[in-house]
């Protein structure tokens, strides 16, 4: 068959990518509300800083399962529908988190958290994919990220001061609410999905994106992010209240104000490979990153924050290319259209880092302190830059620009 370019903007564009970030921003307000809550846990359930790691490897292990099903799935159900069942999923977590009293029900509560993310970020995903033409990719990923993310970020701020307030219970009973709003709200959305005869099944389709090296390289950038966030995520609240007494809502504010800076790196990564290539993004992101993480774990309340929203913000760059280059994996398979699978794909490859992180996390943290821990995994991430690099293809012109066949 013949190739057209996609150059006519899709007739719901805006409400699409409106819609798509609110649900990532749902997503990452649950996912993130359970930071100041960790100490309060910890008390109560009498666990150690190395168990509320491993614990917490519930969520990407359920999100790297559920996402890995998702392929094909998305593709045929639709966008609509990934996004609704990761909102009542998502409803369902904080009703859990609301009322677990033991290790066991923590758990379950994040898989279940775990599996909501894999739906919601699919379906966010591989409907921006479905309205914008790659050149544009890179930046607009990136925003729906960011955009999402920031409100996303009230969050910990959010549930610290509510912690302190009113408790645990009634925090997540109350943040629990936003999701049943969000599965309302996606019935304002078209169905963005286009028909497609003879979708790839999963393992099909996975193997034809491993097959790409740009995807590969994207992907691992991917890894290397969630190892960085999946280590932080666990390790770092409990180090503030050890280390510097800091409240749920001290924090929660610390944790904030420093992550807000992934979803500034997002679009600006993404803008920055959409116009100078995938490699130096990458390369930058990746050295940037593994300079500064060390430092995360010195220093005061304000240096911590400091240094983590730069730590975090060249993560974000880093991983920015892997977006565009997952969905042009998929345009050059000949399934041009089944964005369901390039953006299943990304979840299932970041879940497979948050999955590794914990693990990393916290076995690294039976015998070094949270520094060392840091210092080790600065060395990974400096080792998967350099890989991530070499197997980049050289593109000097930024993209190759979609086809559809």
């Amino acid at each position: 068959m013949g190739t057209v370019s996609i150059t006519a903007p899709h007739p719901a564009r805006r409400r699409v990518f409106t819609l798509a970030t609110a649900a990532i921003a749902v997503d990452t307000l649950l996912f993130s509300a359970i930071v100041p809550a960790l100490p309060v846990y910890q008390r109560e359930m009498g666990i150690s800083d190395t168990q509320v790691a491993l614990l917490f490897a519930a969520f990407p292990i359920a999100q790297l399962i559920t996402a890995l099903a998702l392929p094909r799935w998305v593709d045929r159900a639709g966008r609509r529908t990934a996004l609704m069942a990761g909102a009542l999923l998502l409803f369902a977590s904080g009703v859990a988190f609301a009322f677990t009293t033991e290790p066991v029900t923590l758990a379950i509560a994040r898989a279940v958290q775990g599996g909501a993310a894999a739906l919601t970020w699919t379906g966010a995903l591989a409907a921006v994919s479905d309205v914008y033409p790659v050149d544009q990719l890179g930046f607009r990923l990136g925003l729906a990220e960011t955009a999402g993310g920031g409100v996303g970020l009230l969050g910990p701020l959010l549930s610290g001061v509510l912690i302190d307030a009113i408790g645990v219970r009634e925090t997540f009973l109350l943040i629990s609410v936003v999701p049943l709003v969000l599965a309302a709200a996606v019935a304002l959305i078209p169905e963005t999905a286009r028909p497609s005869p003879t979708p790839p099944s999963v393992l099909q389709g996975l193997r034809g994106v491993a097959r790409s090296p740009g995807a590969r390289a994207g992907g691992l950038a991917l890894i290397l992010l969630a190892l960085v966030e999946a280590m932080l995520e666990p390790l770092l609240p409990l180090d503030l209240a050890d280390r510097l007494g800091l409240s749920s809502a001290g924090i929660g504010l610390v944790l904030a104000l420093g992550t807000a800076a992934v979803f500034l790196g997002s679009p600006l990564g993404g803008w920055w490979s959409d116009k100078a290539g995938r490699r130096r993004p990458l390369l930058v992101g990746g050295a940037v990153t593994a300079l500064t993480l060390p430092f995360v774990a010195i220093g005061p309340p304000w240096w911590v924050t400091l240094v983590l929203a730069v730590c975090l913000g060249a993560a974000a760059v880093l991983a920015a290319p892997s977006g565009p280059l997952f969905t042009e994996a998929v345009d050059d398979m000949g399934h041009a259209g089944s964005y369901g699978l390039s953006a299943a794909s990304m979840v299932a490859v970041y879940s497979l880092g948050y999955t590794i992180g914990p693990l990393i996390g916290g076995g690294l943290h039976l015998v070094l302190d949270f520094r060392g821990v840091a210092l080790v995994v600065a060395g990974i991430v400096a080792a998967g830059t350099v890989a991530s690099a070499i197997m980049l293809p050289r593109d000097p012109d930024g993209h190759r620009g979609r086809r559809l066949t």
